[in-house]
């Protein structure tokens, strides 16, 4: 299971990623974009990567302090 998970995790991870970043760089045609288009879609890809992050701490975070006060 925790091998399926971790497959299923990686290849829904790298296609929204994907579509992210094609969101962000603002074209449908990757291959003859213009470099600042590219370099806007790494960076909003970053950006949201880095909000999942932050979030995934919190919940986390929260889901640690609930189970202490559970005890």
């Amino acid at each position: 299971m925790l091998n399926l998970s971790r497959n299923l995790g990686l290849i829904a991870g790298a296609s929204l990623m994907g579509s992210v970043f094609a969101f962000g760089a603002a074209t449908t045609d990757l291959v003859s974009a213009r470099p600042d288009a590219v370099v806007g879609g790494m960076r909003f890809t970053f950006a949201v990567a880095a909000i999942v992050i932050i979030v995934a701490f919190a919940i986390a975070t929260a889901s640690r302090a609930f189970a202490r006060r559970a005890a």
